[in-house]
């Protein structure tokens, strides 16, 4: 079976947007829409979202769920990278299960949808540091795939709840990624993130972490002098095993969040 153009420039599985399309086929305006429509329609090209699609094949039974959640995330606007807890299993080499969410954040806002039984969620950050890009290789193509650095990661996840999952999964998510975060770095991000009682979680968890990474408690001092000296209220997703030293020390109280409110347009 004799296979469409637009085999010659992508490969089965590859992610592509509609610019790219454009640019490889030569064609334009109603005349690539209506091609799309047809290589849509006689099994050859997937739609993913409005100007995203995914090459397929139109011999396959069903289409296969081995798509790149960290690729797709990168390709759904021009300027999109992986954050918050999909940015923490990025860099844990942990794939997304089936059924959960993919946090994306752009400029450009979209209206959330799933694809291969995961959703993609638009997120907002006016924060334009604190990002890294790697080289990620589908089969016959590479892609760039940016994210926030593995300190960024943990402070957004530490700072947003709503889009970070228990502090036991942080913690587990942390301890698989092997890596050990630069405080030089992270104390920063925390001063950038222009929010005292960011740092009473940050230390918090850098406390109960400290055996697992080896801080001193000379290390957590910049933390404690910047903190807030109110109590910071923190609303979690789980129920916390009570840290009661390390819940006074840096003035924690579980229960009803006030500091998401203050900081959700951060």
């Amino acid at each position: 079976m004799r296979l469409p153009r637009i085999y010659d420039h992508f490969t089965k599985g590859q992610i592509f947007t509609v610019d790219e399309a454009r640019n490889t086929l030569n064609i334009t305006g109603n005349t690539l829409r209506k091609r799309l429509c047809e290589l849509s329609m006689r099994g050859y090209i997937r739609p993913v979202r409005q100007g995203l699609y995914r090459l397929s094949h139109p011999e396959e039974n069903a289409y296969p769920t081995n798509t790149s959640p960290y690729v797709l995330a990168s390709k759904v606007t021009p300027w999109s990278y992986v954050g918050f807890k999909s940015a923490l299993q990025f860099h844990a080499h942990e794939t997304p299960a089936e059924g959960e969410t993919i946090f994306v954040v752009s400029q450009r806002k979209f209206n959330s949808f799933e694809f291969e039984s995961r959703e993609y969620f638009w997120c907002q950050s006016p924060d334009t540091w604190g990002l890294e890009t790697h080289a990620a290789t589908e089969g016959q193509w590479t892609v760039n795939i940016m994210v926030t650095d593995f300190e960024k990661s943990l402070l957004d996840c530490l700072k947003r709840p709503m889009h970070s999952p228990s502090l036991e999964e942080i913690k587990r998510l942390c301890l698989l990624s092997r890596k050990r975060p630069n405080l030089e770095k992270l104390f920063r991000y925390t001063c950038d993130s222009q929010v005292a009682a960011v740092f009473n979680r940050i230390g918090y968890f850098l406390q109960i972490m400290q055996h697992h990474w080896d801080i001193s408690n000379e290390a957590l001092t910049p933390f404690q002098q910047n903190m807030s000296r109110r109590q910071t209220e923190w609303n979690l997703p789980d129920t916390v095993v009570s840290q009661g030293a390390a819940e006074e020390r840096w003035r924690i109280q579980f229960g009803k969040n006030t500091l998401d409110n203050a900081i959700a347009d951060c």
